[in-house]
């Protein structure tokens, strides 16, 4: 059954979650009293006469104290019927005290005007009015305030006028222990009653013969029921459930009635059977009345739920029009409600919208705080996102050159400020003044390469005291002191952020990508160089080997050079029988002993006879002719534009070289390149010529043993086993521990 929600409750809260129970103090019991008188005086009549507790407990008799004597003032009051109240400053006011010495009728008239809810108020204020309204002549005033309330059905059988209204209005707290928040009446047993006194009262029909042996089975019967039982959670079902209390009274009363037919006294036989079949008919039109309380509760929630929304709307748009009024910005107030939904389902009277209203306001003033800070982070990210897009994409058309990462741009105190500033009106607004960053790019990036550099020449300087011999390095072509140190053979990088593959001078630094960033090129890396320590003891030895100074030479130095070199700390390896070395560059030789981590590294320089075989040979094309790595290496056509392979062999030709050779008329560009190329194999012992292959030998391999055996006891299966298989088979499925070949198994013919 659906709880009865009472709507005149003062529920005005801010966040939506109101409560709309009824916060009366206790239910009223005992309504009705056994006084028949039909009207009242005077207030003193009224009061003098016993009410009872408002519990339902008996009024104790104690001896009133004597009465003092009425002052004047109060002699007169009673005369006027209003009473002159005195505040602190001695001022008299006028109260309505004295309503109750209104002729009856009058005050009839005036009950007959309100609502159930309003005349159970009335009875638990006084004495007085409690004695009016629960009077049988007061009758017609409930049933006015039923009719008032809309669409209530009539009284429940067997129930006043004001004990009907009580049960529907008269509070959510349970019928037996006062829980607060029982909204669900169930009107089978006629009550209000929490869970908890639902499983310890109501008897399933099933177990009335165990709960009550003593007891007639016929009484149920004779008492109303539910089909909602204490674990049902509001859930109807087929079953009957008693309330216990009512099972006894009935029990008492059909007691009564055997007693007398057991005394043969005139006629109880057909007093009992009278007594049954009214109980029989009051069971039933409860039965009845119930499916109509039911489907009015049903109504009646959902009329309480339209009209309570659409005064929340209503509320809405008076509190809208009203913090308007007041100065608050349109947009503020309209951005409050779609956040937040103010839930007020009563009159927004001026002194409740006097109590709201510093609420909303501090409400409002911490909204807004935080839409500026939400606003603030939005548009900050949004700059960040607009500038990072811009500096990715001028860092993407960088060939050379370390670029910084992007979070030290937005370190820079006039990004700070901007990124900081407060937002505009509009959004395009905010980015509109990126683009003027953009040219602070190249100023940036150039002041961060250089930083690197003077880095990497103080890590050189430190760790091996080489000293700047300029007028040696102009020679070969090095004119700006900076790049001095950075163009040394002996000046090898790694970075810190990668796989440690040694970078060679400055040229392979700055076409650095970490490894990582090509797996991934959505992630940002930020590359952090230092010096390589095996890389640069390399280098060293191999500079001692051709006869170099370690201090002065420069990496395009050993590159004119052309010499190849055997690892000394590498064996020779074997192939087709025969044994080979690996004849590599010096570059490439760095990087071999950087990879192999040799801790001391020895060389063997080529002789020009081994250059002669080795140059003879075909060698892997490398690198791509595709690549556009390629310039010409007698004029400086090419110097800053390489080419592909193909165009720099037509150039050459214009040269009169009917045929090019690459690393002599022609090279490339290695700083682009990430790798050197590869080593090329010499062998020292040449390999054995492939012999034809002999005739395959027939196989060796041992045959599955064959599955030749069955189980006689599995008869109607066609599975084969082997000899071991089956015996296990037996063992363990039909429990054999010794089977016998020709009993248990067979083998297949």
């Amino acid at each position: 059954m659906t709880p009865i929600l009472d709507s005149d409750n003062d529920c005005t809260s801010l966040d939506g979650d109101h409560n709309m129970a009824d916060d009366y103090d206790s239910p009223l019991t005992d309504l009705e009293d056994s006084t028949e008188s039909s009207g009242y005086e005077s207030l003193e009549e009224t009061i003098s006469e016993s009410s009872g507790s408002e519990y339902g407990g008996k009024t104790h008799n104690k001896k009133q104290p004597a009465k003092k004597r009425a002052k004047v003032a109060n002699l007169r009051a009673l005369n006027t019927g209003v009473v002159l109240a005195t505040n602190g400053s001695g001022r008299k006011k006028k109260t309505l005290s004295l309503i109750i010495t209104m002729p009856i009728d009058i005050l009839f008239e005036i009950f007959g005007l309100l609502g159930p809810v309003d005349l159970l108020h009335l009875s638990r204020t006084t004495k007085a009015f409690r004695k009016v309204l629960l009077s049988s002549n007061a009758v017609s005033v409930w049933k006015a305030a039923r009719i008032n309330r809309g669409g209530v059905p009539n009284c429940m059988p067997g129930m006043s006028e004001v004990e009907w209204a009580n049960l529907l209005f008269g509070g959510s707290q349970c019928y037996v222990c006062g829980t607060k928040g029982i909204m669900r009446v169930d009107f089978g047993i006629r009550r209000r009653a929490c869970t908890s006194c639902l499983k310890k009262n109501l008897v399933y029909k099933p177990n009335f013969s165990s709960t009550f042996p003593s007891l007639d089975p016929i009484i149920m019967d004779l008492t109303p029921f539910t089909n909602i039982g204490g674990w049902a959670h509001g859930h109807a079902s087929g079953s009957k459930f008693f309330w216990s209390d009512d099972i006894l009274k009935v029990a008492a009363q059909l007691g009564m009635y055997q007693k007398d037919v057991h005394m043969f006294k005139p006629g109880a036989k057909k007093r009992l059977e009278d007594f049954k079949q009214s109980r029989k008919r009051y069971v039933d039109s409860v039965f009845n009345h119930v499916a109509i309380c039911d489907a009015w509760v049903n109504r009646d929630r959902k009329h309480r739920q339209l009209t309570a929304t659409d005064l929340r709307s209503q509320n809405k748009e008076l509190i809208k029009d009203s913090l308007i009024r007041l100065g608050h910005d349109t947009n503020d107030v309209a951005r409050m409600f779609s956040n937040r939904d103010y839930a007020i389902d009563k009159e927004l009277t001026d002194a409740r919208w006097k109590r709201l209203l510093p609420r909303i306001e501090h409400n409002l003033s911490e909204l807004k705080e935080q839409w500026r800070l939400q606003d603030q982070r939005d548009a900050s990210r949004l700059r960040k996102t607009h500038l990072q897009n811009m500096y990715d994409n001028y860092v993407r058309q960088l060939r050379r050159g370390p670029s910084p990462p992007f979070e030290s741009f937005l370190e820079r105190r006039d990004v700070v400020d901007f990124i900081n500033s407060p937002p505009a009106m509009e959004p395009e607004s905010d980015v509109s003044a990126c683009p003027a960053f953009a040219d602070k790019f190249p100023e940036f990036c150039t002041g961060y390469v250089h930083q690197t550099k003077l880095a990497l020449i103080q890590s050189l300087g430190s760790y091996s005291g080489i000293s700047q011999d300029t007028l040696v390095l102009q020679n070969q072509g090095i004119n700006d002191p900076e790049e001095i140190l950075l163009q040394l053979a002996t000046s090898i990088f790694q970075c810190a952020s990668s796989r440690s593959l040694p970078l060679i001078t400055w040229e392979k630094v700055q076409y650095h990508k970490c490894h990582t960033y090509r797996l991934w090129p959505t992630t940002k890396v930020t590359c952090t160089f230092s010096i390589s320590q095996s890389g640069i003891l390399a280098a060293r030895s191999l500079l001692r080997l051709v006869g170099l100074d370690v201090k002065t030479t420069a990496a395009s130095t050993m590159d004119q050079l052309q010499h190849l070199f055997f690892c000394s700390n590498c064996p020779p390896k074997q192939e087709n029988g025969g044994l080979y070395r690996m004849a590599m560059d010096w570059r490439r030789s760095v990087i071999h002993c950087v990879e192999q981590s040799h801790r001391e590294p020895r060389w063997e320089l080529l002789s020009a006879e081994q250059l002669r075989v080795i140059r003879g040979s075909h060698a892997p094309e490398y690198p791509n002719a595709t690549d556009p790595v390629w310039y010409c290496n007698q004029c400086d056509r090419h110097d800053g534009k390489p080419v592909n392979k193909a165009t720099v062999i037509d150039h050459i030709r214009w040269h009169g070289t009917a045929v090019p050779k690459q690393g002599v008329d022609f090279i490339y560009d290695m700083a682009p390149v990430e790798l050197p190329p590869p080593g090329m194999k010499f062998f020292i012992s040449p390999p054995q010529p492939s012999r034809p292959s002999a005739k395959p030998q027939p196989s060796t391999k041992p045959q599955p043993p064959n599955n030749d055996y069955r189980c006689i006891h599995c008869n109607r299966s066609q599975r084969r086993f082997i000899l071991e298989g089956v015996k296990q088979h037996i063992k363990h499925k039909h429990k054999i521990g010794s089977p016998v070949e020709e009993t248990d198994f067979c083998k297949i013919k």
